[in-house]
């Protein structure tokens, strides 16, 4: 069907009516209100829900650049952490200020620092980035290791807990509605573990801020059980310029189109080559993005790309989890810039041309929300790909007007899309236990008295959190926890983690941009050609570059990539088993080897299912096909779920880690019928 075209009016954000200034900047009504919520005493969680593009970040640090607050911010992407470290120079000069101390922390960070100082404890370096800078910018997987006592051995487990508590004032969770149902309940769990230590000191007591979170009912539900006082921050928005409001998005045109099995976003960017080529022509020195989520698609884009324009002089640069620091760096100057959830989160990178790809209302806005934040260019043009649906649904609701809101648009996107899965039974079925996994590290650790008392009063605070009176949780948790613990520790490693973890992780030998790295199995196995090497090999190679030997030992396996295929093929997984015999164990998290690759079938299978077939990973069987499941539990089209065969042939659907424990909260109570049908 045709595309959709619309013009989004520009967006002008309200500035404080009091002209409230730091330095030659004026602040905008939302900026000031987020300030005046940390000075409040009665308010420990701020929600800032300002549009894209309305100086979020600037609220966020306000606090610690006028009121001298020590803040850790939590960023998604090391991606994301490097822009906005980036940026505190700019408040610097706006501002007018002095910054205070300042460092990044994740694990390359940490890597360069040890070497820098010869150190060989990653928990010393850990633990000075945190006493020394009061603002400290990192992800959330790190504080959650640290403040869940799963950072270094022993005794200091618990010091980096107490550090962090010790040395901040608030906790800034950027970009938090990215994350699941499993990442929400970490996250309350580190607040419970403060908000239980500064309980009887008001003067110490901890703020939180989210930035560009709309609070969810789980997030909500859980705060006001656990007595947190919340304040949400908004925006205040025009379409028209007027006094008092400043241009926060340019205006632009949209057009939205129809991808399908048929007409993949990959062949429609081929189609449409020469009209970007048009464009940069006619506007010289614009600026583009290609969004796309597949890390093949990406590859291959940038490939075709490249042969296309770069006789032109137009240059083009690859941003995603295959590109190295150097690549993706050097993507920001490129006239055209291919990525994937690398760079849609959060990066702040100039533009005036965008294509896009959407298959749910999160997606669509976070990456339509790149285009038009700076006034640098004359035009301002995008190209939304969605399914069919989608289209229809904006056509009839868009039918016969020209110019449209934003604010009146992105309300219209969310209705439109599918409402995604939530997992809302997640939270007892595997939340509490995540919160059982603090309380049994602090019992297990020295100094047994001051822990119990602690662990005592962080127990009734998970409670409140998780629990009923009717209902209590933490202790049917707790016993849970210890079980699995005895019979099935992978199980508890994944909840241990923040978002999962990665036991088909590879070192990977990329002969296409001769670049070393690590990735999944399963991608390389539908997306490359590749021979296995041996582990002594490829370590040899990362000493000779230089490189940190920790950051690649321990993979599954270790791999050359000769080239990356053109167009994707299908995995099949295969198990040894009959599962008809096994119906026990289907729509259960259970731990299983003797995995094994049915299909593709490169040259190198038998060694890769000779490795593959002995790692015990947490998965999830249904009888139910891929498709299908999908459809009937409402599952995302990116939901990592996998065809299995078994022994006699019969096809099922396979999720592994943090996944598998999500569709468990789905499928556990639902039954499995003459050991082939699902009734849903």
């Amino acid at each position: 069907m045709d595309g959709v075209c619309l013009s989004i009016l520009p967006v002008y954000s309200e500035e404080h009516p009091n002209r409230y200034q730091i330095g030659s900047v004026g602040l905008l009504k939302h900026q000031v209100e987020t300030l005046e919520a940390f000075r409040d005493p009665a308010i420990d969680v701020i929600f800032n829900t300002a549009m894209t593009g309305d100086g979020k970040s600037l609220a966020a640090y306000l606090a610690a650049f006028e009121e001298q607050l020590r803040v850790i911010g939590m960023y998604p992407t090391n991606e994301l952490i490097q822009d906005q470290y980036s940026a505190l120079s700019k408040y610097e000069a706006s501002l007018h200020i002095k910054l205070p101390r300042s460092d990044m922390m994740y694990s390359a960070r940490i890597n360069q620092l040890m070497r820098e100082h010869d150190e060989k404890r990653r928990f010393e370096e850990a633990r000075k980035l945190l006493v020394r800078n009061s603002l400290l910018l990192t992800n959330p997987d790190l504080i959650h290791l640290m403040m869940s006592h799963q950072y270094a051995w022993d005794h200091m487990r618990k010091e980096l807990a107490v550090t962090i508590g010790a040395y901040f004032d608030y906790f800034l969770f950027d970009e938090f509605h990215v994350f699941g149902v499993p990442q929400v309940i970490s996250v309350m769990n580190m607040l419970g573990y403060l908000l239980a230590n500064y309980r009887n000191k008001p003067v110490e007591r901890k703020k939180f801020l989210f930035l560009s979170a709309t609070p969810g009912d789980l997030l909500k539900k859980l705060l006001e059980r656990g007595g947190m006082r919340c304040k949400i921050v908004e925006g205040s928005y025009t379409s028209s310029q007027q006094d008092g409001y400043r241009c926060i998005l340019q205006p632009c045109r949209l057009t939205l189109h129809e991808v399908n099995q048929e007409l993949s976003t990959e062949k429609w960017v081929q189609e449409h080559l020469a009209a970007l080529l048009d464009f940069f022509k006619q506007h010289e020195g614009s600026k583009a993005a290609i969004l796309v989520y597949s890390v093949a698609t990406a590859r291959r884009l940038v490939a075709q790309l490249k042969k296309y324009f770069e006789p032109h002089g137009i240059t083009v640069g690859e941003n995603t989890g295959l590109a190295s620091r150097e690549e993706r760096r050097a993507s920001y100057s490129k006239h055209i810039l291919v990525g994937t959830s690398t760079v849609d989160i959060g990066v702040d990178f100039h533009i005036n041309y965008l294509i896009f790809e959407a298959f749910s209302a999160g997606s669509f806005l976070q990456r339509f929300g790149r285009l038009g934040r700076h006034a640098s260019f004359p035009t301002y043009q995008a190209h939304a790909l969605v399914p069919r649906f989608v289209l229809e649904r904006l056509q009839q609701r868009f039918e016969g007007e020209m110019e449209v809101e934003r604010t009146r648009f992105d309300a219209e996107i969310r209705g439109v899309f599918p409402t995604e899965q939530e997992f809302t039974k997640y939270t007892q079925r595997w939340g509490v236990v995540q919160a059982a996994q603090v309380i049994a590290e602090l019992e297990g650790q020295k100094k047994r008295d001051a822990n119990q008392a602690f662990a005592t009063a962080l127990c009734e605070q998970y409670e409140r959190f998780y629990g009923t009176p009717e209902q209590p949780a933490m202790e049917r948790a707790r016993k849970k926890y210890w079980g699995l613990s005895k019979n099935a520790p992978q199980i508890l490693e994944e909840l241990q983690s923040f978002r999962g973890q990665s036991p088909l992780s590879c070192g990977i030998w990329d002969t296409t941009d001769q670049s070393l790295k690590t990735y999944d199995l399963f991608y390389l196995l539908s997306n490359a050609n590749f021979e296995v090497i041996d582990e002594e090999l490829f370590l040899q190679e990362v000493q000779r570059r230089g490189l940190d030997e920790r950051e690649f030992r321990h993979q599954l396996l270790y791999l050359r990539v000769l080239q990356y295929v053109p167009e994707r093929m299908y995995l099949t997984l295969g198990s040894r088993l009959n599962l008809a015999e096994y119906a026990h164990i289907l729509h259960n998290v259970v731990v299983l080897d003797d995995f094994f690759v049915r299909e593709p079938r490169p040259v190198w299978l038998d060694r890769v299912n000779g490795r593959l077939k002995r790692v015990k990973l947490p998965c999830i069987l249904s009888p139910t096909p891929v498709a299908e499941l999908k459809q009937r539990c409402h599952l995302s089209g990116i939901f990592p779920l996998y065809r299995l065969r078994d022994g006699l042939g019969h096809e099922y659907s396979v999720a592994f880690g943090q996944e598998a424990l999500l569709l468990d909260s789905l499928l556990f109570y639902q039954k499995v019928k003459d050991d082939r049908a699902m009734m849903l």
